[in-house]
């Protein structure tokens, strides 16, 4: 309701710029009557109706999934619409001015050639127009018209900027919950605590991983975009983190393949679907199976992570999927028509195939 009220009030507010600004207005609704008038005020209609027809129709539909052709289907077709229908709707009607009787008793000025047989003469104001009048329609309804359009696009393109920074920032903060979710942390600080009491030379490998993952993500979660081979070494990292808790029990494989240099790519995107794997894919008491493989080709990425099911969410249920659907968001946001993702789960496999096309 909040976002409508402005709206009712500005219209009508709008309406009445073209009402008092008449030469004809002399404090009555009599301006109304005359024929110029209701010309202008039919196309100043017009342009506040194609103001939000473009904001909430053409733009979103359109010019942001890239359709340019049709996007400028439809503006010739309202700008014609501009040009032709104040013309036709304000001529000839009943409000218009009275034509004077003379003309009426007489329609054919002398010299005029009379309408053929079985014709009738045309109604006033709908008869051919020359070229000048036809200029001038056009040139009246171009400058508002061109108003309407770049005050509606700068306003879609604000709306689509502040929509990005309102993704970016939810992601972020996704970004710092998974990525830095205190049962990883603990979890992860006990398997080098157990690695340093055994004096294992794995321990000092794990602080340093660990170390390498958190500098990341504060140091990188700010920016739009990172270089692909940082995101991988972070991933990379991740995992070595993730395998010091595991044994034996755990058939782990990665492969990646391609070069990722010179290639960006938005953060944190692909790390969700591996800690997914890990937190559903690994059961000491199973046997248990993980792959990740990372590939490039074309600067097309291609991430697939496999995992066997043997972890069953009980109460996580919900966080599972709000994560991955927040996850799905973001990728729409960030790359609109650039990626693809399919998800197969069947027979206790899950399988998550996504290929972004990078930029």
């Amino acid at each position: 309701m909040k976002k409508i009220v402005p709206h009712i009030i500005l219209i009508p507010l709008l309406l009445s710029i073209p009402i008092v600004s008449s030469p004809d207005f002399d404090g009555t609704l009599s301006v109304f009557r005359v024929s110029p008038f209701q010309r202008e005020f039919i196309r100043f209609v017009l342009v506040i109706f194609f103001f939000y027809l473009n904001l909430n129709l053409f733009l979103p539909k359109f010019y942001s999934k890239k359709k340019f052709w049709g996007y400028a289907v439809c503006i010739v077709i309202s700008f014609s619409l501009m040009v032709i229908v104040p013309d036709l709707l304000a001529s000839g009607n009943s409000f218009s001015q009275n034509i004077p009787p003379a003309e009426m008793r007489n329609p054919f000025p002398s010299g005029a050639m009379p309408p053929p047989m079985g014709g009738r003469p045309p109604l006033p104001g709908f008869g051919p127009h020359n070229d000048a009048s036809y200029r001038q329609m056009i040139f009246s309804s171009l400058l508002p018209f061109l108003f309407s359009l770049l005050s509606s696009l700068f306003i879609f393109r604000n709306i689509e900027k502040k929509e990005l920074e309102r993704s970016k920032a939810k992601a972020e903060l996704l970004n710092l919950k998974y990525q830095l979710q205190p049962h990883f942390l603990f979890n992860t600080l006990n398997s080098i605590y157990s690695l340093a009491l055994l004096k294992s030379d794995d321990a000092p490998n794990g602080i340093l991983k660990l170390s390498n993952v958190m500098r990341y993500v504060v140091q990188e979660s700010s920016k739009e975009y990172v270089d692909l081979t940082k995101e991988i070494e972070y991933i990379k990292d991740y995992i070595a983190l993730q395998l010091i808790r595991t044994d034996s029990s755990l058939d782990f494989t990665y492969t990646e393949a391609g070069d990722f240099k010179n290639l960006k790519i938005v953060p944190f995107l692909l790390i969700n679907f591996i800690e997914n794997a890990f937190k559903y894919g690994f059961n000491a008491e199973e046997s248990s199976k993980i792959s990740v493989k990372i590939a490039v080709e074309e600067k097309v990425l291609n991430f697939v992570v496999f995992n066997k099911i043997v972890n069953t969410p009980i109460n996580g249920e919900n966080s599972f999927k709000i994560g991955l659907k927040n996850t799905f968001e973001h990728l729409k946001q960030v790359y609109p028509e650039k990626h693809s993702v399919k998800i197969s789960e069947k027979e206790g496999i899950y399988e998550v195939d996504l290929k972004i096309s990078l930029i």
